[in-house]
Order: structure tokens, then C-alpha cells, then sequence
């Protein structure tokens, strides 16, 4: 089985667990449902320690997370070290338990959506289409325009990494091991 986690957002973070292609569970965990950055961490461990334990996940199955993305330029620094925070945290917590890789972002785009250069709508749009169970609709607060509806690229970018480990070659998963045992 495989767990899939989108991490590269400071509004929200995603995981799923899949079977193969069968979406078993999904989350969506929000930043601003926490009193801090160390706290929305916990969040996300204990979503996924429960899930390990309810689907009784081993070192033969997968927790599967995205390769931070550098870029040229100041302005993505914070998310960078954010999300290294979060991926050490993950690893630190997890190595003995089962077995992490991370991804690069344009392999799961081609693999899953057939084009390395795809957009966060297409994501959605085939999340939509594949597994139409899965509700992708955010209902966001402006103060001053009121409710707005988007859509939830984070959830849906979760489930096809998720469903990217599960129709990878185990060979390609194995090369991008990050465990420390």
C-alpha cells in the first residue's frame, strides 16, 4: 500500500492511502486549524501514524512525498525550509516503519497525468474524473468578498503521488529511499 502526502503548502497539507488504484482514505489537515508550525507538524504525524496503524502498514509498503524544488530567488526560501522541516520530521518519525521515498514532481506528473509540465487544474480535473467520491471543493473566507469556492489542488496533487507509488516500478520507488535505517 502506499501513503501520498502533498506537503508544499503552508495553507494546507494532503494525504491519502491507496491499495493499488483504490483510494482507501484521504485527509485534508489546514495550517490556520493550528496554534503554530511545530503543531501542524504533530497534526500531520499523528494523521499518518493513525493511518499506518489502521491499514497496518509495514517496511513493505510506502509513505511517498515530493522532492523540495529548488528555485532561484529569496521569495520560495521560507517553503523550502519549511517543508525540509516537515520532510526530516516525517522521516525522523517514520524510517522504522516504513519505507519513505521521495518524488520528483514532473515523474508523477508524466506517470499520472501523462504530461511532466501539467497544471495543478489538470491534477484536480483528473482527481475529479477518476475518483469522483473525492470532494475537491474549499470553501475559503474573504472578509471583505465573502465565501469563495476553489478547488483543493493540495488533495488532489496527494492522491496522485499516492497513486503514482502504486503504479511505479518498486525498482524506481527502492532508488529514492529516504529512510535512515
Amino acid at each position: 500500500m502506499i501513503i501520498g502526502i502533498d506537503l508544499g503548502n503552508k495553507t494546507r497539507n494532503s494525504i491519502c492511502v491507496m491499495r493499488g488504484e483504490e483510494l482507501l482514505d484521504w485527509s485534508r489537515l489546514n495550517y490556520a486549524d493550528s496554534e503554530s508550525a511545530w503543531h501542524h507538524r504533530k497534526k500531520i504525524i499523528k494523521q499518518i501514524n493513525e493511518y499506518i496503524k489502521k491499514y497496518k502498514l509495514t517496511k513493505n509498503d510506502y509513505l511517498l512525498f515530493e522532492e523540495i524544488a529548488f528555485y532561484k530567488g529569496v521569495s520560495r526560501m521560507y517553503n523550502i525550509v519549511s517543508m525540509a522541516f516537515l520532510q526530516a520530521t516525517i522521516i525522523n518519525e517514520f524510517s522504522d516503519k516504513i519505507s519513505i521515498s521521495a518524488v520528483h514532481v514532473q515523474s508523477w506528473k508524466s506517470k499520472v497525468l501523462g504530461n511532466r509540465s501539467a497544471k495543478k487544474e489538470d491534477a484536480v480535473a483528473f482527481i475529479e474524473s477518476k475518483y469522483p467520491q473525492v470532494n475537491l471543493d474549499i470553501v475559503v473566507h474573504h472578509p471583505k468578498k465573502g465565501d469563495e469556492i476553489i478547488k483543493d489542488n493540495d488533495t488532489a496533487d496527494a492522491i496522485c503521488i499516492g497513486l503514482y507509488g502504486s503504479i511505479a516500478d518498486k525498482k524506481k520507488l527502492d532508488e529514492k529511499l529516504v529512510n535512515y535505517t
